[in-house]
């Protein structure tokens, strides 16, 4: 009777062992996606609309070579593109408007066309040669109702 006792506590103890570290165990890579899908829909939140959503799972079969990617455009800020669309990137603050410094929206939110650029995470983080890191061609924004 003990030992089967004794057998079914280090069994269950097993199970629980390999079950967790399974749970656990998961690719450098896959973490950056998740954290970048994280980070990426936290920002999208801030926007007046939605993207529909799409049937792909981003982080599922994640490249190695993405890691990088990933990693650079979680880095980055939540900030207002010209169109007041909400994306990962920052203001070019040494960029000139019209031949005169730009205006950085921290300073006059308000700056229209006097505005720091924004680079988007699109351009500030390379993605490896012939890999595409990113779901951004199945992104849509979801059209309003006009109903309401």
């Amino acid at each position: 009777m003990r030992l089967a006792v004794h057998k079914i506590f280090l069994g269950s103890l097993l199970s629980f062992s390999l079950a967790f570290s399974l749970a656990a165990c998961q690719a450098p890579e896959a973490g950056s996606c998740e954290e970048f899908r994280e980070v990426r829909g936290s920002c999208d939140g801030n926007n007046a609309f939605a993207y529909e959503p799409v049937n792909y799972d981003l982080c599922n079969n994640v490249d190695p070579e993405c890691k990088q990617f990933y990693d650079c455009a979680t880095a980055l800020a939540c900030v207002p593109d010209p169109d007041f669309t909400w994306i990962l990137g920052r203001e070019n603050v040494d960029a000139k408007v019209s031949g005169k410094a730009c205006i950085p929206r921290s300073q006059d939110p308000e700056c229209g066309k006097k505005c720091c650029p924004i680079e988007s995470y699109r351009t500030l983080c390379p993605q490896p040669e012939d890999k595409e890191c990113t779901d951004d061609d199945l992104r849509v924004p979801q059209e309003e109702d006009e109903d309401e």
